[in-house]
């Protein structure tokens, strides 16, 4: 063969300009996709699903470490089941709430609240009204027909209490799954402001404590004044954030309470002599149908965090409203801006945090991070704050599939500006130092030492005169494969093929690391010398047997410096090897020929080899040549044995 000086080898990578090498290469891209793609889920109501599942898990957490009590001013009296079954079906008349009102009168609670509709005149109105008066601390509850229309208390219980009672809407309006998460405080509609049911209730029971006379002074509540003063934060545009305090139903280990709540039945109070009474004074009693079925005006069935798939009474919505004014404890929701914010920095700080860690570490830190940051959301949360929990996990999330997938692209660009033959191996370690390759997504141009492979058939031509292409072409392709193999199994790399020759570097385009790695690779081109020769005699019994031409070799080997980048043209390009060591190795594999056709291993190496690899193989000397195109003579040595480990 002529001496190659290679220079641009048949183009077969993709130019390293190319879209994916220069994606690869901007350090937060996968960051700003992964906030983008965040962003635009949070406007788009993307996360709310499972928003409100995480809403569900942080009170559900809470109760299980640090349980929230109900406010023990408050008091539900439960028309239940058994008082239905005592009393009679529902609906009820309206003589059953006014022998309830006249029993309470006997332990005056401050504020009593019936979440009980009263639309239309019945003949008991009379005496429902006298009792009203008589205790003079009624909320009566005004309902909503669902279709934006109110639905008032009926005027034949209004006009004679001259006063003495307050009205509060009871109107809900539950998420799409169910669940009573927010609530507003006020309905306003142009000059006129109605309260809720709670906001009633809350008035009623301040004033009443404040005409109250005791031998000690009472502990009135001091709502925030913001509650009562800027009702249009509160309206039907500005719902607030509901935090339940526990659960709405007796669990198992329970009788009477519910998580701190009392609940009393209506027929245990209505009992004579009941003691219950007595721990109706001075509270906030709310009076509400709780039995099982009971439907229609005179409940509203709701969910809680706390029991999401059984319907409970609409009557603790209103305990829950009102122990969230009586303590300033409702939740509140990190501004929109704000969790834009926070989304946006946390997909950029997991690129940049992520960029550096392997697959696994990163799946190890993903999962690292989701306790962390519900713990985040859980500390914020008992302080009344209700943090994102799952865009900044999911955003997140993306970030690794975003980095996942662009990483890809750059090592499939990669390899295409290579464009050589790698082991699997080989494509890790260059993978893995990709950042001593590449700049801004262009192989770096680089000098390192190497150790530069050179072989080629004997009689090729001969050969290729004799054989039709449609076996030529696979006979030599058969041949590249099985010598490629005991390359890329050794560490090296295929530089390119050339007609019948293979070139091939140890070395490049990283030498091993460490301060022996010009020799290791030295001596792994030595190892794949002896692998090929090995390979070479169970390869031509294949082709024997196949009636095919066997094969000869001859290889030289020569290390030193060479000059490693990327040539072509601006739509195609490829990796090759440069220098007077690619010269050097080509002459000494063309000077095998002169060997004798008994020799063991047909390797010629220069001196600059044998002085990498002496302690593990014997070579022979063949003197000193002048090679063609150097000032300087070569030494040669021939490899006779390799030394086994």
């Amino acid at each position: 063969m002529a001496d190659p000086v290679p220079p641009a080898s048949v183009p077969a990578g993709q130019h390293p300009t190319g879209w994916r090498s220069r994606l690869g290469h901007i350090p937060l891209l996968p960051g700003v996709i992964a906030a983008t793609v965040g962003t635009l889920l949070w406007v788009g109501g993307g996360w709310e699903p499972l928003e409100r599942l995480g809403y569900r898990g942080l009170f559900l957490t809470r109760q299980v470490l640090t349980p929230m009590e109900w406010d023990d001013r408050i008091v539900v009296v439960a028309i239940d089941d058994i008082s239905l079954a005592t009393y009679g079906p529902y609906p009820w008349p309206r003589d059953r709430y006014s022998n309830l009102l006249n029993q309470l009168s006997f332990v005056q609670p401050a504020a009593i609240g019936l979440d009980i509709l009263f639309p239309e005149s019945t003949p008991e109105d009379d005496q429902l009204a006298e009792s009203l008066l008589r205790n003079g601390n009624g909320v009566l509850a005004v309902g909503d027909d669902g279709r934006g229309n109110a639905i008032q208390v009926t005027p034949t219980i209004t006009q004679p209490l001259l006063g003495y009672f307050q009205l509060g809407h009871v109107k809900h309006t539950p998420d799409t799954d169910g669940i009573s998460r927010q609530n507003m405080l006020y309905e306003i509609h142009g000059e006129a402001i109605a309260p809720s049911f709670a906001i009633a209730l809350v008035q009623t029971y301040q004033t009443s404590l404040d005409n109250t006379l005791t031998a000690e002074p009472l502990d009135i509540p001091q709502i925030n004044p913001i509650f009562t003063e800027q009702p249009q934060k509160f309206d039907q545009d500005h719902p607030i954030w509901v935090n339940w305090p526990g659960y709405t139903r007796p669990q198992p280990d329970q009788t009477t309470s519910v998580d701190g709540l009392t609940t009393l039945s209506y027929a245990a109070l209505m009992a004579d002599n009941s003691p219950l009474l007595e721990e109706l004074q001075n509270k906030i009693v709310i009076v509400g149908y709780t039995a099982t079925g009971v439907a229609g005006n005179a409940i509203d069935a709701l969910r809680t965090p706390f029991e999401p798939s059984i319907p409970t009474a609409g009557v603790y919505l209103h305990a829950a409203l009102v122990d969230n004014l009586l303590n300033n404890r409702f939740l509140h929701r990190l501004p929109h801006s704000w969790s834009v914010g926070l989304i946006i920095t946390i997909g950029l700080l997991s690129a940049l945090a992520f960029k550096p860690l392997g697959l696994r570490l990163r799946l190890l830190a993903l999962a690292s991070l989701m306790p962390l940051w519900f713990a985040i959301a859980y500390g914020g949360f008992t302080q009344g704050l209700w943090l994102p929990i799952a865009a900044p996990i999911g955003t997140s999330l993306l970030s690794v599939l975003g980095l996942q997938f662009l990483e890809q692209q750059e090592r499939q660009a990669l390899m295409d500006l290579f464009a050589i033959n790698l082991s699997p191996q080989m494509a890790e370690f260059i993978w893995q130092h990709k950042g001593e390759l590449l700049n801004d997504g262009q192989i770096r141009p680089q000098v390192l030492t190497a150790t530069l492979l050179f072989m080629d058939i004997r009689g090729f031509t001969t050969i290729s005169e004799k054989l039709p292409s449609d076996v030529l072409l696979p006979w030599l392709n058969r041949y590249f494969e099985v010598m490629t193999d005991c390359i890329m199994d050794h560490g090296g790399v295929v530089d390119k093929y050339i007609g019948d020759a293979i070139m091939a570097a140890f070395g490049a385009p990283v030498v091993r690391a460490g301060p022996n790695g010009v020799r290791e690779d030295a001596q792994a081109a030595i190892e794949a010398c002896v692998a090929m020769v090995q390979a070479l005699a169970t390869l031509n019994q294949e082709f024997a047997a196949q009636g095919l031409p066997t094969v000869k070799f001859g290889i030289g080997l020569h290390t030193g410096k060479l000059v490693a980048g990327t040539v072509g043209s601006r739509t195609r390009a490829s990796y090759s090897l440069f220098g007077d060591t690619v010269n050097v190795a080509a002459r000494l594999q063309d000077m095998t020929k002169q060997l004798a056709q008994d020799t063991p291993y047909p390797v010629l190496m220069s001196a600059a080899t044998y002085t990498q690899v002496r302690d593990r193989c014997q070579a022979l000397p063949k003197g000193k040549i002048q090679l063609r195109g150097r000032a300087n003579e070569t030494t040669v040595y021939a490899l006779a044995k390799v030394r086994t480990h």
